[in-house]
């Protein structure tokens, strides 16, 4: 059976878009990846009690948050990202990746980075994006010390 030089033409084609297709995908699929280097390991959780639009930690001595330098702080309407980089200065933030809304629970202590296990974006302590995908930084909250509690306010 012969291909007539329409259905040639249709095949080859078809077989261009499949090929373009494909390598359009490869091609987003790798802007993706996870990179080659070593993740993090799970943050450290910590509770906290929300009063208002006010969640309070604890600050103490031995509480998680000073021992780590860094912690996720649990509290009744979700959870908040937690650094302290440097003597009584805390950076507060939301757990939400800005790439792709991936809740973010890792902390690479040796980069002191924040990453989000879906994609590979890395947020600094203060919440800035230092390696992509994602693009823009974390939603920062507001942080003050009062003797040994840390006050973030998140409305």
């Amino acid at each position: 059976m012969a291909v007539t030089r329409k259905e040639f033409l249709l095949q080859l084609a078809m077989s261009g878009v499949t090929i373009g297709a494909s390598s359009a995908i490869a091609s987003f699929l790798a802007s993706c990846t996870l990179p080659n280097d070593p993740q993090g390991s799970t943050l450290p959780t910590t509770p906290g009690a929300l009063s208002g639009n006010k969640v309070t930690v604890d600050i103490s001595s031995g509480s998680t948050l000073v021992q780590n330098g860094f912690a996720l702080v649990q509290y009744s309407g979700g959870s908040l990202l937690v650094a302290h980089t440097s003597d009584g200065i805390y950076h507060a933030m939301s757990t939400i990746c800005t790439h792709q809304g991936c809740s973010i629970n890792q902390y690479n202590s040796g980069s002191k980075e924040f990453v989000c296990q879906c994609h590979g974006s890395r947020f600094s302590s203060t919440g800035a994006v230092t390696n992509g995908p994602a693009s823009s930084a974390l939603q920062q909250y507001g942080t003050s010390v009062n003797g040994t509690q840390l006050i973030i306010t998140i409305g």
